[in-house]
C-alpha cells in the first residue's frame, strides 16, 4: 500500500512513519519546508497514494496573536499546497486522513465533547484547523477521514503540558499556571498509532469527523502529581491562576462513535507511560 504522509519529519508523522513502514507499506513524505519540491516530484513519478495522512500544520496550540500568521501558513497553506497536488494527479478512491483539533470547540460547557457539539473555535489555531477541515470537504470522489485529535502525549514529545512540567522540575521550578483544576483528555502515541493502523485497514471507509481522546478527563494538578512524583520533589506545586480562556476549558472527548466504527480502544495506562516519559527526559536531556 502506497502511504503519504506530510509533516513526516514532525512528532505525530515521524511516529506513524516508523509504524507503518513495519508493515510493508511505501511510505512517502513531505517535509513542510520543502513541500512544493516534494509534491512535484510525486507528480513525475506518477505517484498516487491510497492512504494520505495529512500531518502537516501548526503545533502552537494555545492564544497568540503574534502567531496568527504561522497558523494560516501551516494550517491553511499546507491544506490546499495538499489539495492541489490530488487534483493535479487525479487521485481518486483514497483514504485521506486530516489531523483536526479539539481547539475547532472552542468553549464547551458540557462534560465531554461530541463531534455534534458547535465549532466555535476561539484561537486562531482553532480557526485555521477549521478552515482547514472545510477546504478537504470540498475534494471529490475521495474519502475524507477528519481526526479531531486532543491531547496527544508520548516519549519523544517536546512540547505541552508534560515536557513543560519535566523542564521545570529539572530547574527547580514549582510554578504552574492556571488553578490546576481543568481536565485534559490524554491520548498516548501508541493508541494513536493503533488506531490509524485500523482506519487504514478498514474496508468500509466513509467521508466523516470523529473524536480522537481517551475519553477520560485528567485534571492538570494530578497530572502534574504524577511527574513530580518520578522526579522524587517534595516541594509544594503552586498554581498562578490564569484568565485564558483555553486553559479554563475542560477539554474530555467523547469518543464513542470512533471506537464504534473501528473497534478501537485505549489500552495505555497514564501514570505507567507517565513514569516512562520521565525516564526518557532524564536520560536524554540535559
Amino acid at each position: 500500500m502506497k502511504i503519504l504522509i506530510t509533516g513526516i519529519n514532525g512528532y505525530i508523522g515521524s511516529n506513524l512513519k516508523n509504524v507503518l513502514k513495519k508493515k510493508n507499506n511505501k511510505i512517502f513524505g513531505i517535509k513542510s519546508k520543502t513541500s512544493v519540491k516534494d509534491y512535484n516530484k510525486l507528480i513525475r513519478d506518477n505517484i498516487k497514494p491510497d492512504v494520505i495522512i495529512h500531518c502537516a500544520g501548526s503545533g502552537l496550540v494555545g492564544v497568540n496573536q503574534i502567531s496568527s500568521y504561522i497558523h494560516k501558513k501551516k494550517n491553511i497553506d499546507s491544506t490546499k499546497q495538499l489539495i492541489k497536488f490530488i487534483k493535479k494527479s487525479n487521485i481518486y478512491g483514497s483514504k485521506i486522513i486530516f489531523l483536526s483539533s479539539q481547539a475547532v470547540y472552542g468553549k464547551i460547557n458540557s462534560k465531554k465533547i461530541s463531534e455534534n457539539n458547535l465549532t466555535k473555535p476561539i484561537s486562531a489555531y482553532g480557526k485555521t484547523k477549521l478552515l482547514a477541515e472545510k477546504e478537504l470537504k470540498k475534494i471529490n470522489y475521495n474519502y475524507i477521514i477528519i481526526l479531531r485529535l486532543f491531547s496527544i502525549y508520548g516519549i519523544g514529545l517536546r512540547k505541552q503540558i508534560i515536557w513543560d512540567a519535566c523542564c521545570k522540575f529539572k530547574k527547580n521550578n514549582y510554578f504552574f499556571r492556571g488553578n490546576g483544576l481543568e481536565k485534559r483528555d490524554f491520548l498516548s502515541i501508541k493508541d494513536f498509532n493503533n488506531l490509524i493502523k485500523l482506519i487504514i485497514m478498514n474496508k468500509n471507509p466513509i467521508t466523516s469527523i470523529y473524536n480522537v481522546g481517551s475519553g477520560v478527563g485528567t485534571q492538570i494538578k494530578n497530572l502534574v502529581n504524577y511527574i513530580k512524583v518520578e522526579f522524587k520533589i517534595k516541594n509544594k506545586i503552586n498554581y498562578t491562576g490564569n484568565p485564558n480562556i483555553i486553559e479554563n476549558q475542560n477539554y474530555i472527548s467523547s469518543n464513542g462513535k470512533i471506537r464504534k466504527k473501528f473497534n478501537w480502544k485505549c489500552t495505555s495506562k497514564l501514570k505507567i507511560e507517565i513514569k516512562k516519559y520521565v525516564k526518557w527526559f532524564k536520560k536524554n536531556i540535559n
